[in-house]
């Protein structure tokens, strides 16, 4: 396990790590435009075949490609947090990464996931302990429980998907450890993140509002020529929000877990 030197109650220069996270990319288009590129094909390859293969009887076909082309993403995503990183430079598809740092991004994801829905959880089951019908005013109460439960459980991942770059690096750096050096950053990691991938949100929201009437993928893939160019453009889209947004988390990871990186501004 890896010593950390990045001092508690730092504040995270929100907007530098957005710019920083769009330039990086840009300046490293020579070498990420070939992973770009393989991964932007199997991205268009699997919406397409959930579009078009959709099933209202059975949905498993489509859970698979899309389980697969998450697979896909964490692999892309790992070849990315060590290029920021260490600039470790690997063409072609063997910037995918398949190794055992893949697989501890893989359960760290998987992890991070389960905490939150299990928060979620509990809170739901909380709130329906309350007799809403005997006590209609309890519904308020309710509401913004679970609004305040909503927001502090996405502030707690935000804060611990720092994790994810610390597993694509093997640095195995003690949950407790992110949680420490990211204290006082909740918002603004949640601020940089959404930053970051707020531009590819609302063009990929543009696209689709150009058929409302259509129901995600199937639903374009029965708009015929139109629908499949809108498929192939947020196709090319994500996988340049994947970038950014990589980036954007190694960024955040070095600055505040290992102290390097951006000078952080101080408390």
């Amino acid at each position: 396990m890896i010593e950390v030197n990045a001092k508690p109650f730092r504040r995270l220069p929100v907007w530098i790590v957005v710019k920083r996270s769009f330039t990086y990319a840009w300046e490293s288009r020579h070498i990420l435009a070939l992973p770009y590129a393989i991964y932007a094909a199997i991205t268009i390859m699997a919406d397409i075949l959930i579009g078009y293969a959709a099933d209202p009887g059975d949905n498993t076909p489509a859970y698979a490609v899309s389980a697969g082309e998450e697979i896909f993403a964490m692999a892309f995503a790992v070849g990315i947090h060590r290029y920021v990183l260490l600039g470790e430079v690997r063409p072609g598809l063997r910037f995918f990464r398949w190794d055992r740092h893949f697989l501890q991004y893989v359960l760290t994801a998987l992890s991070l996931f389960l905490v939150g829905l299990m928060v979620l959880l509990v809170a739901i089951g909380l709130s329906k302990g309350q007799d809403l019908a005997a006590n209609p005013g309890a519904m308020g109460f309710v509401t913004l429980f679970m609004m305040g439960m909503t927001v502090w459980v996405g502030l707690c991942l935000c804060r611990m998907s720092l994790m994810l770059p610390s597993a694509a690096l093997g640095d195995n750096v003690a949950a407790k450890t992110i949680w420490r050096e990211t204290m006082r950053n909740g918002f603004r990691i949640f601020a940089a993140t959404l930053l970051a991938v707020a531009p590819f949100l609302i063009v990929q929201g543009a696209l689709v509002r150009l058929y409302p009437s259509t129901e995600g993928l199937a639903g374009l893939a029965s708009s015929g020529i139109q629908g499949l160019v809108v498929m192939v453009l947020i196709g090319l889209i994500s996988p340049l929000q994947l970038i950014v947004l990589t980036t954007a988390l190694s960024l955040q990871y070095d600055i505040l877990v290992r102290g390097r990186g951006p000078a952080a501004q101080p408390a």
